[in-house]
């Protein structure tokens, strides 16, 4: 019993000390929405709101990254500030903002959905749900 405690432990630690690195919840080429489902509550009152999302690569590169952000919603109850952003060079995060527009949305209407596409032939998309609520 002794013998297989003193095997498992240093395997026990080397896992540990691997579950503390920051870079294990994505993908070594990921890039794309740091979330993929998130709540947003909007007062009907409001002419606009203003939500700011964060997209993020796993890791820093040496050159810009273009990206395209779009929806397979189509409607006027919002609209994505920065279309075509860009993270520089050595950074590993952007932040867009979506401007929503709470007297356009429908009931029917409450969830948003949003692509993130890099530039690139194998860049692989992401995509982020944003779950409307009424005040």
């Amino acid at each position: 019993m002794r013998t297989n405690t003193r095997l498992v432990l240093p395997f026990f630690y080397a896992l540990l000390i691997s579950a503390c690195s920051n870079n294990d919840n994505y993908p070594k080429e990921y890039i794309g929405f740091e979330k993929q489902f998130i709540s947003h509550t909007y007062d009907t009152k409001n002419e606009e709101e203003t939500l700011t999302l964060k997209i993020i690569a796993a890791e820093k590169q040496d050159t810009d990254r273009k990206l395209t952000i779009s929806s397979s919603t189509s409607n006027n109850s919002f609209h994505i500030q920065n279309a075509h952003p860009v993270i520089l060079k050595g950074k590993k995060s952007v932040k867009i903002d979506i401007i929503l527009y709470p007297k356009q949305i429908k009931s029917v209407q409450r969830i948003i959905r949003l692509i993130c596409t890099p530039d690139g032939k194998d860049a692989k998309i992401s995509e982020i749900s944003i779950r409307l609520q009424k005040k």
